[in-house]
């Protein structure tokens, strides 16, 4: 389990997160759900870090979309780091985002890649059928999604080794645009509980301004991340809570 009171750097290079509350400028001047042209994004790993010093961040992550079979991760991780000398004081992280594949926090991504990186982030993308395929999005109601998702991400909370819940409730987000107010809740506890973060999404979040508010409330760790596929979301999230007031302390 990890400490539930820790400092902003670590020896390991891991990024670090502050609860809610605690969110100055500094913590909130990251960027830390990046996607790049390895997967579904538009951009290279330089091309990232080139903007995202010209935007000013002071901390990002690269967390490619990964799967068990992943083979180029070794790769991927050793351009990151053959390009990290042109971004100055900024911190960069190596990542990961992969999803949950049952209750239980088996999650679709190998060890080799776990070790590799710096943040994990776990995440629900596909509704697994437990029978090795994946349920129909289409023949599914509101209530059956969001229980589904619920029970997928308080396994991951509970027994995964992730270091960031991402986009709770992301597929209910974007299939319905709302997911329940006690879903919510329940995991920004269970995440604090455990001493991980749960994710500040600017991409997911329909009603950024109510799950803030559920945030002061619970005073969750938070990871805060645009989920940025091309360069013009880079800190996009930061912009957001900054126009909202958070992080202007």
């Amino acid at each position: 389990m990890k400490s539930m009171e820790p400092q902003r750097k670590t020896d390991s290079g891991k990024p670090v997160f502050s609860r809610f509350r605690d969110l100055g400028r500094e913590q909130v001047n990251v960027e830390l759900q990046v996607h790049t042209n390895w997967t579904d994004g538009e951009a290279t790993v330089l091309e990232v870090l080139q903007t995202a010093k010209e935007r000013g961040l002071a901390e990002l992550a690269f967390t490619e979309h990964v799967r068990e079979d992943t083979s180029w991760f070794p790769e991927f991780k050793a351009e990151i780091l053959s390009a990290v000398d042109c971004v100055g004081a900024m911190r960069v992280y190596v990542g990961c985002e992969t999803k949950a594949m049952d209750d239980n926090g088996r999650l679709d991504v190998s060890q080799s890649v776990l070790d590799a990186c710096d943040i994990v982030l776990g995440v629900v993308h596909r509704l697994p059928d437990g029978e090795g395929g994946y349920l129909d999005f289409k023949r599914l109601s509101f209530e059956e999604t969001a229980e589904i998702e619920f029970r997928l991400s308080t396994g991951m909370i509970a027994n995964a080794p992730i270091d960031v819940l991402g986009h709770p409730g992301g597929m209910s987000l974007r299939r319905y645009g709302r997911f329940p107010e006690n879903y919510f809740r329940t995991l920004m506890t269970a995440t604090l509980e455990r001493g991980i973060a749960i994710e500040i999404n600017s991409s997911y979040l329909i009603d950024m301004p109510g799950f803030l508010a559920l945030c002061d409330d619970i005073n969750p760790f938070v990871s805060i991340g645009s989920d940025a596929h091309k360069l013009s979301d880079l800190g996009r999230c930061r912009d957001r809570l900054l126009e909202l007031g958070v992080g202007l302390t």
